[in-house]
């Protein structure tokens, strides 16, 4: 390999990018193995401590695009996320009365108890997250992610 080669190698190999998608899904293992006692993942679990937030502040539910906002996804990933919730009869979605064609997602009781009941199992992978890295240290890494993803929302 030349040098040219070679250098373009490890500038890829050093990109911000593949770093964090690599100790994304090992984070992402941490809290899916801790959740799926209750049979989440980590994505079905955020989706609706969101929904249920949503719902305990303002006592509604989000529209598809909103939630997908707020999750940092697509409406396609989010359906699909969705659907495995429907069929347990954790959240529900129906027309919004103000725009027929906008689709508004709710969490049911069933997932506000099933949610709750897994709260836990959540905190035990918080902890072993807190363990590994220190506290300190995952406090930071919360604050840099959050202006990253602001920052990067600019030019997204």
């Amino acid at each position: 390999m030349d040098k040219k080669s070679d250098k373009n190698l490890r500038e890829v190999m050093g990109c911000t990018c593949l770093r964090i998608r690599r100790t994304s899904r090992r984070m992402t293992q941490v809290y899916d193995r801790a959740l799926a006692q209750a049979g989440f993942t980590v994505n079905q679990f955020g989706l609706l401590a969101n929904l249920l937030g949503v719902e305990i502040v303002r006592g509604e539910g989000l529209s598809i695009g909103t939630l997908a906002d707020r999750l940092g996804t697509d409406p396609t990933t989010l359906n699909r996320t969705l659907k495995p919730l429907q069929v347990k009869g954790l959240l529900k979605d129906s027309a919004d009365p103000a725009d027929r064609r906008v689709r508004v997602v709710r969490i049911t009781a069933k997932g506000k108890r099933e949610l709750l009941d897994a709260i836990p199992l959540w905190r035990e992978a918080q902890a072993h997250v807190e363990r590994a890295l220190g506290i300190k240290a995952t406090s930071a890494l919360n604050e840099l992610l959050d202006r990253s993803n602001d920052r990067l929302a600019q030019i997204a």
